[in-house]
């Protein structure tokens, strides 16, 4: 009884002090919050509208933690940039707010900062605002750092695992940044996502093998050249690995068949030739494989490679300079796929009829040497695939194309003689039949 009673009296005192304004965040941290907040959005006032502890009441978009056993809070999250009403975090409208990354005000101010999140801040021309030629300036503590949306923030992309220790998540996408990739290995990097932007140059092996705990890598969209890391293939862990629209030449390397955990592959509009590694077939768990878009990558469809992949759900193999016949095996090998693309390629021949319950699910349009049999139309409720003929159209001569031939008119030969009675008058000159025939064929020849 005497417990309870003093527990309420401790509760009850609690609340007073909060309600007293009794701040629990260290005032540096407090002030700190404020400079973000200005900066990102100077023609609101923070102060005024925020007045006591940021961490009791304080504006969407700032998380506190108890860090200190509950006599201290601390930042731990910011997050930057309307997103929506269910996420109103604070919106950016101030010049200085991509300094932020550089001026070292965070490192400063948030020594247990974690999460850093920047949405939308930077999508005009007139909020075009370049980096200084400076390493980024971050707490050593942060674990993850978002940048979305921001297509206006322009410079480079200048950190390392050095000054980033416990990173685990670098998400920049769709930005304006360019430049090289980092060069440095990430050992702590569960999410690598650097796409939509314009990095350029090769993906370089050190930051691929000091990736040994990441799970997605995302570089799609950007500028980069060169071939595909042969060590990608010792990321054993990685479950996404998406590498589209890029500069990349060069063959598929089959180091890629030891990503026993991968489920997404997405290699598609790249330069890549060599045809699609027999190797692939090592990524057992693999549910969607995309290598469209590769126009010189040749090759025959690698119908073996699918017969151990049982889960896989999605195969582009789209305008990638495929030849030959298509195998009839895919229909047994990727019968539970729900998208199969083989159009614009340089196939030939007809469809196998085993692909007939694959109809709807299956695009073969654009090559003009496939035809659909009679044994494919007699499997399937639908007449035909879509931009594809029959075979019967396609095997049928070419019609002969003849002179229209106008009959001559009846000879006076082949008429009824005159009754005897009454004989005809003798002309005064007679063409014999024999010349008018001779004059007719004359003129047909």
């Amino acid at each position: 009884m005497i417990l309870g009673r003093l527990l309420v009296v401790a509760v009850l005192a609690a609340a007073a002090a909060a309600a007293e304004g009794e701040p629990r965040l260290p005032a540096a941290e407090q002030e700190g919050v404020y400079a973000v907040l200005e900066a990102v959005n100077p023609g609101f006032p923070w102060r005024a509208s925020f007045p006591d502890d940021l961490c009791l009441a304080g504006p969407h978009g700032v998380s506190c933690d108890d860090d200190d056993g509950g006599n201290a809070s601390h930042v731990v999250g910011i997050s930057l940039g309307y997103v929506s009403d269910f996420s109103a975090n604070p919106s950016c409208a101030g010049p200085s707010a991509a300094t932020l990354l550089t001026s070292g005000l965070l490192a400063a101010s948030f020594p247990r900062l974690r999460s850093l999140f920047v949405y939308g801040c930077f999508v005009g021309d007139d909020d075009a605002r370049p980096l200084p030629p400076l390493p980024w300036r971050l707490p050593p503590t942060l674990q993850d750092l978002v940048l979305v949306n921001n297509p206006a923030l322009t410079g480079r992309l200048v950190i390392s695992a050095a000054s980033l220790p416990l990173l685990r998540r670098l998400v920049v996408a769709s930005s304006g940044l360019s430049g090289d990739l980092p060069s440095t290995p990430f050992p702590r990097l569960e999410q690598l996502v650097l796409s939509g932007s314009r990095f350029a140059g090769r993906i370089p092996s050190a930051l691929v093998q000091g990736l040994a705990n990441v799970k997605i890598l995302d570089l799609s969209s950007n500028l980069l050249a060169g071939g595909i890391p042969r060590a990608i293939g010792g990321l054993t862990q990685l479950v996404k690995l998406d590498l589209s629209a890029n500069m990349l030449a060069g063959p598929i390397p089959g180091e890629l068949g030891g990503l026993a955990s991968l489920e997404l592959l997405d290699l598609s509009n790249n330069r890549l030739t060599g045809g699609v590694p027999a190797a692939l077939r090592g990524m057992t768990a693999i549910r969607e494989m995309y290598l469209s878009g590769n126009r010189r990558l040749g090759g025959r469809v690698p119908a073996d490679m699918f017969a151990g992949l049982k889960g896989i759900s999605a195969v582009g193999l789209s305008d990638a300079g495929l030849t030959g016949t298509i195998p009839a095996s895919l229909g047994e090998s990727l019968r539970n796929v729900t998208y199969l693309g083989l159009d614009g390629n340089l196939l030939e021949g007809e469809v196998p009829p085993a692909l007939a319950k694959m109809a709807g699910r299956v695009r073969l349009h654009g090559n003009r040497a496939v035809c659909i049999s009679p044994e494919f139309l007699a499997g399937v409720s639908r007449p035909r695939i879509a931009g594809v003929p029959s075979c019967n159209a396609t095997t049928q001569a070419a019609p002969v194309t003849r002179r229209p031939v106008v009959m001559p008119v009846p000879l006076a030969s082949a008429e009824k003689p005159p009754p005897a009675a009454a004989p005809a008058a003798t002309p005064p000159m007679r063409i014999s039949s024999c010349v008018v025939v001779a004059m007719l064929l004359l003129m047909l020849s």
